[in-house]
């Protein structure tokens, strides 16, 4: 059982725009092969000084989104979802959340 209020159809279209920019194969599912044409890992600091390869860099930015049970490194659009879920539980506004999708995700 979900605490969380139901998503506005206008937040789900939304986060459903973000995940088809990252979805660049189409399959409904974001992986590592997708993330490499969108998500440049080399600013990230870890890559830079060296711990880190690319694709880990590709692989914890998808753990932010895929499901805690199953982390997989595929982000399914539901996972995606109850992700933003969790987001959008703490924006009052949908104007606010949707300025804040379009900025993160330069939608």
């Amino acid at each position: 059982i979900s605490s969380q209020p139901p998503m506005s159809n206008a937040r789900k279209e939304i986060i459903m725009q973000a995940f088809r920019k990252l979805d660049k194969t189409g399959d409904g599912v974001v992986t590592i092969e997708d993330l490499r044409g969108v998500y440049n890992a080399k600013h990230h600091p870890k890559y830079q000084n060296g711990d880190w390869t690319e694709d880990q860099v590709f692989r914890a930015f998808l753990d932010n989104f895929d499901s805690p049970y199953d982390k997989d490194g595929k982000v399914t659009t539901e996972e995606f979802m109850n992700y933003y879920a969790g987001v959008s539980a703490s924006i009052d506004t949908d104007v606010y959340f949707i300025v804040m999708m379009k900025n993160a995700w330069k939608l």
